[in-house]
C-alpha cells in the first residue's frame, strides 16, 4: 500500500488561481486513478460551490474543527471526495484563538 500525498495550494492574495488548480489537478489526479480528497479551507468557500455543493451545507470543515463532528466528506459525481467549507469558517481563528490543540 503506497502513503498519502499531500499537496497543498496556497497563497495570501486573493485572484491567483488557487481554486482553479485546485480543481484541476484533482480531476487529473483522479483521472489517473488515485483516490482525492479536497479539502476547502477558504472562508468564501469557492471551492466547496464551483464543485457544486452549497456552502450552506449541515456539515462543514467549519462544524469539525468546533468540535461539533467528525470532518464531513461529500462525494463529488466526478469521483472526488470533498471536505465542503462554509462563510462561518473566516470567523473560526477567534473563535478558537484560546483553545488547546
Amino acid at each position: 500500500m503506497s502513503k498519502a500525498k499531500v499537496i497543498s495550494v496556497l497563497n495570501h492574495k486573493g485572484g491567483v488561481g488557487k481554486t482553479t488548480t485546485t480543481i484541476n489537478l484533482g480531476g487529473a489526479l483522479r483521472q489517473k486513478g488515485y483516490k482525492v480528497l479536497l479539502i476547502d479551507l477558504d472562508g468564501q468557500a469557492n471551492l466547496t460551490e464551483s464543485l457544486g455543493f452549497s456552502a450552506e451545507l449541515p456539515q462543514t470543515i467549519y462544524g469539525a474543527m468546533k468540535g461539533e463532528y467528525d470532518l464531513p466528506i461529500y462525494e463529488h459525481k466526478g469521483g472526488l471526495s470533498v471536505v465542503p467549507s462554509c462563510l462561518d469558517l473566516s470567523a473560526v481563528e477567534t473563535e478558537l484563538i484560546n483553545e488547546a490543540g
